[in-house]
Parts: structure tokens; C-alpha cells; sequence
């Protein structure tokens, strides 16, 4: 059976409606001249890291000497923040004197004791 010239044209026409409309309709399909709109960062605020604990403190030299079990040793000059429970004790300095699991600090400020938790 064969159809009439007319009908041909109405059967492809439609089917090239239905064809093209889907696709007119598919928005997330990556298309080259669509540009990508930039994603907002998510500014994530950094969590301090335990690092060790203080098991020497010399008030007379001014030092402390903590503990960082099997965690790495902070490098020379990073400024770590002490803590008993919830309260900031003091802030230190690393020194050059490192030998892991032991660093020698130096401190900047507060009164760190002996069992206060060192965080970066």
C-alpha cells in the first residue's frame, strides 16, 4: 500500500514535531553555545586539628615541650593554640628543636600547663 504524496509529508511533519519538541524541551543537555554559570563556593571554615598534647612547661626559659603521639610534627614557626577544655590557655611558637614525636615551642602568650591540648 502506498500513500498519496500528501499524506507522506503530513507523516514526516509530524514526526518531526514530536522529534524536535522533545528535544527543545531537554534543558540539560549540554549544549557548546550554552555557557555554564559558575557555581557558588561553599566556604567551609577550617576545623582546628588536634596536634598534641603539653607534657613540659619552663616558665623561666619560656617554653613547652609537646607531645604529637603519632601524629606529624608542625614545622618551625607555626603558631599553635592551647587549650584546657573550652578555654584558649596560651599560644606557642615552634622552635627549630624537633625530633618527632617531640617538638620544643616557645611561648608567645597565656599561661599553657602541663596536659593542655594543642591544636593548629
Amino acid at each position: 500500500m502506498r500513500l498519496s504524496p500528501c499524506a507522506t509529508r503530513l507523516v514526516l511533519c509530524a514526526t518531526l514535531l514530536a522529534t524536535l519538541s522533545g528535544c527543545a524541551t531537554m534543558k540539560k543537555v549540554p549544549l557548546p553555545w550554552r555557557k555554564k554559570k559558575p557555581k557558588a563556593e561553599k566556604k567551609v571554615e577550617a576545623q582546628p586539628q588536634l596536634v598534641g598534647k603539653i607534657v613540659l612547661v619552663n616558665t623561666d626559659l619560656n617554653f613547652v615541650l609537646l607531645d604529637a603521639g603519632n601524629a606529624a610534627v608542625p614545622r618551625a614557626g607555626t603558631a599553635l593554640k592551647t587549650m584546657s577544655g573550652d578555654m584558649e590557655t596560651g599560644v606557642i611558637s615552634v622552635g627549630d628543636v624537633r625530633k618527632r614525636p617531640f617538638a620544643v615551642g616557645d611561648i608567645v602568650r597565656g599561661e599553657p600547663k602541663k596536659g593542655d591540648l594543642v591544636f593548629e
